[in-house]
């Protein structure tokens, strides 16, 4: 029996790990292919065409990872096509938005952040799912003002 020797890369040390940055953007979230329609480019097929973006005042699009921070925006329409204000990390290298939290604009238009709530069990969760408690639906709202 012979036995293959795989080289492991040594960690990254501190001082060489890529950085990443903490930033605040506006702008709206939408869906790829409603933010590229007016450019006059093809609708994408297949996985990109689930891809959101951050689409910037000042046109530009950065795309979301998928992540806590930004599963409700690919999964709720309800929540997409409003002005947004994200919090999230920019990686050096990487073109997506990793979201850290989220505030939309609500229907009166002061941004505020979503929660999925449940009344029975009062829990709020970032995310549309059934309440972790009492497996009941959960509501869409917006955290009230502190």
């Amino acid at each position: 029996m012979v036995l293959a020797l795989m080289t492991v890369a040594p960690p990254v040390a501190a001082d060489e790990a890529t950085e990443a940055r903490t930033v605040t953007l506006t702008g709206t979230v939408l869906r790829l292919t409603d933010a590229i329609e007016p450019l006059g480019v093809t609708t994408p097929q297949g996985p990109i065409a689930d891809q959101v973006v951050l689409r910037g005042e000042d046109g530009s699009l950065l795309p979301l990872l998928y992540n806590v921070g930004s599963r409700a925006f690919f999964e709720d329409d309800r929540l997409r096509d409003r002005s947004a204000e994200l919090v999230a990390r920019r990686i050096e290298g990487l073109p997506y938005l990793q979201v850290l939290s989220a505030k939309i604009a609500d229907d009166s238009g002061d941004l505020r952040t979503p929660e999925y709530y449940c009344d029975i069990c009062t829990i709020s969760v970032r995310f549309d799912q059934p309440c972790p408690c009492c497996q009941a639906p959960m509501e869409l709202r917006f955290k009230p003002e502190d």
